[in-house]
């Protein structure tokens, strides 16, 4: 009995997303492009998350990129490059935010999707002011899975921190509040005062409660719908604190009582299918664990949110 030649399984050759094609400049044909962000600046949390791009690069080489369900080849359908990452400016947050929009700006004007890699989830002030800009004054729905509201309008004197992402991408200037959703609220660091400007935005806010009471399916769908009304774009970030600490204990600020890995892979696949146009995965610190499970399912949610989007582009 012949057996598979080990090039190209688990962890031979350099690591890049998924074992993609390392393109900083992608090819025409491109539609998903990964980049990783590593910075933890502006840090309302625990530091580490900077290392989450090679943590997902390691971690991805376990996934094929067959999805069983659907008999389908998500990077047939979808194909995909490992664009590198943004070279960081320690100690200058703006210049690398501005680095980061770009990045952004340029992929999606060449009609490559964006997925970035934190990073803590101070890069989505970044990632989400590229993404408006790049639809050129069209209104964008703006979606946050987090336990945190992260409407903060500066956190230590910065406001380029973690904690401000939901309030900067609310204040830009086509995106409406009442299109900006933040979907799995728990826990005991979101302070009064962040409510109060939730509500002054508009915003539509789900604690947990009310997603298990109402279920993920319906409570999801109505948030999707929300994001999505009357806008020409949506931008999807997915903050892995809003999981359960059992879960995903490799976050940036970690929370108990958040969602289950099952429920997360069924966020992600719902996710997929509302077909953003830009999207990131965020607070992934991998040294606060050995199991490696934090990153592995970061790569479980990235790959069913595009599966879903393949999936939803062949029907």
């Amino acid at each position: 009995m012949r057996y598979p030649e080990a090039g190209g399984v688990l962890h031979t050759g350099p690591a890049t997303f998924f074992g993609l094609p390392y393109e900083t400049t992608p090819a025409e044909g491109t539609r998903i492009a990964f980049v990783g962000v590593p910075w933890d600046e502006g840090n309302g949390g625990r530091n580490g998350a900077n290392y989450g791009p090679r943590a997902l690069r390691d971690a991805s080489n376990w996934f094929t990129s067959y999805d069983y369900r659907r008999k389908i080849d998500v990077w047939d359908c979808l194909p995909a490059v490992d664009a590198g990452d943004i070279s960081v400016v320690p100690g200058d947050p703006a210049q690398t935010m501005e680095r980061v929009s770009a990045s952004v700006e340029a992929l999606c004007r060449q009609g490559i999707i964006p997925y970035f890699i934190g990073g803590n989830h101070a890069i989505t002030i970044g990632t989400a002011a590229g993404a408006a800009r790049a639809l050129a004054g069209k209104k964008m729905g703006y979606l946050s899975i987090d336990t945190h509201l992260d409407t903060a309008p500066g956190w230590g004197g910065s406001p380029f921190a973690s904690g401000c992402p939901t309030n900067r991408a609310a204040n830009l200037p086509n995106v409406d509040g009442k299109n900006v959703v933040v979907y799995g609220i728990h826990g005991w660091l979101n302070a009064r005062e962040h409510f109060d400007i939730a509500d002054e935005f508009g915003m539509r806010w789900y604690g947990v409660e009310e997603i298990r009471e109402r279920g993920i399916a319906e409570s999801l769908a109505e948030a999707i719908a929300i994001a999505r009304k009357d806008v020409d774009g949506l931008y999807i970030t997915f903050d892995m604190d809003a999981i359960d600490s059992s879960s995903a204990p490799g976050g940036g600020t970690p929370e108990a009582d958040g969602f289950t890995g099952r429920e997360a892979i069924q966020i992600a696949r719902m996710l997929g299918a509302a077909r953003p146009f830009a999207l990131d995965i965020v607070e992934i610190a991998p040294m606060y664990e050995l199991s490696g499970a934090t990153p592995r399912l970061s790569c479980n949610i990235i790959m069913e949110t595009l599966a879903a989007l393949a999936a939803s582009e062949l029907t």
